[in-house]
C-alpha cells in the first residue's frame, strides 16, 4: 500500500484538489489528509509551516471536511490525520457521523493506543489507526490488534516528520518482522520516506509507506508534485 500525506486545503482548496487528484492519478493506494491544528506536535517544520499558513488563512476543520466530501468521487482510499482537540471541539460522534463512508480511518497522533477505546465509548465509530514504534513490544500486539483499522502506522524514526530513516538497521528490521508475525493488519511505514529508493525499501520491509514532508514541500505546485510522485512509483 502506497500513500501520500497532504495538508487539507493547502495552499488553498483549488490547489489542494489538483494535488489530491494527482495522487490518485499516479496510482497511489491511499491519501492521508491533514486537518490543521495549532500545535502539531508530531510534525516537522515543513508540515508545521504549511499547517500554520493554512490556519492563518482561516482554514477550519469544516473546510477540510467539506473538501474531503467534494472529492468522494475520486477512487482512492482516504484517511484523515488530526489531533484529539479538533475532534473533541467538533464533537466526537458528530465528526464520526459526518466522515463515515468517506474515510477508511483516522490517525490521531496524540492519542495513545490504549486511549482509543475512550473515543469509541463516546460514539466515535470510525476506525482509529494504531501506532507502532521502535519501542513496541510483543506484549503490545493484543492492543494493536483490537483496532478496527486494517493498517498499523509504523513510525520509522525516533523524531518528527521530515527525519531520515535507515531501513537497514537490525533494530528496525527485527521490530517490523515482530509486528508482522503478530498481526494480519498491513504495516505502513511513515516518517523518513524521501526517495524512490526509500519507498522500495519500505515496501520490501513492511506492507507499504506514506510520504508526507516531501509531498507537502511540493503541494503549492501540483506539477512539481506530479513529477515527485512519479519518482516514488
Amino acid at each position: 500500500m502506497k500513500g501520500i500525506y497532504l495538508v487539507g486545503c493547502y495552499p488553498d482548496a483549488d490547489t489542494f484538489t489538483r494535488s489530491f487528484a494527482a495522487v490518485a492519478e499516479a496510482g497511489f493506494d491511499f491519501l492521508e489528509v491533514g486537518i490543521p491544528f495549532n500545535d502539531p506536535i508530531a510534525d516537522g517544520p515543513v508540515i508545521a509551516g504549511a499547517i500554520h499558513e493554512s490556519l492563518a488563512r482561516g482554514v477550519s476543520p469544516s473546510h477540510v471536511m467539506e473538501n474531503i466530501e467534494s472529492l468522494s468521487h475520486i477512487p482512492i482510499k482516504k484517511y484523515a490525520m488530526t489531533y484529539a482537540n479538533i475532534i473533541h471541539a467538533y464533537g466526537i460522534p458528530e465528526f464520526s457521523k459526518r466522515m463515515t463512508g468517506l474515510l477508511e480511518g483516522v490517525i490521531i497522533p496524540d492519542i495513545p493506543n490504549r486511549m482509543a477505546r475512550l473515543f469509541r465509548e463516546k460514539g466515535f465509530s470510525l476506525p482509529i489507526v494504531p501506532f507502532a514504534t521502535l519501542e513496541t513490544r510483543e506484549s503490545d500486539m493484543a492492543m494493536l490488534n483490537e483496532s478496527e483499522s486494517n493498517i498499523i502506522y509504523f513510525v520509522g524514526v525516533r523524531g518528527i516528520t521530515g527525519s531520515k530513516s535507515d531501513f537497514t538497521t537490525p533494530e528496525l528490521v527485527e521490530k517490523i518482522r515482530m509486528i508482522k508475525d503478530n498481526t494480519d493488519k498491513k504495516v505502513i511505514i511513515g516518517f523518513g520516506i524521501k526517495t524512490g529508493s526509500d519507498a522500495r525499501q519500505a515496501c520490501a520491509l513492511g506492507d507499504g509507506y506514506v510520504v508526507g514532508t516531501e509531498a507537502v514541500m511540493r503541494q503549492k505546485k501540483p506539477e512539481a508534485l506530479k513529477a515527485y510522485l512519479r519518482s516514488l512509483i
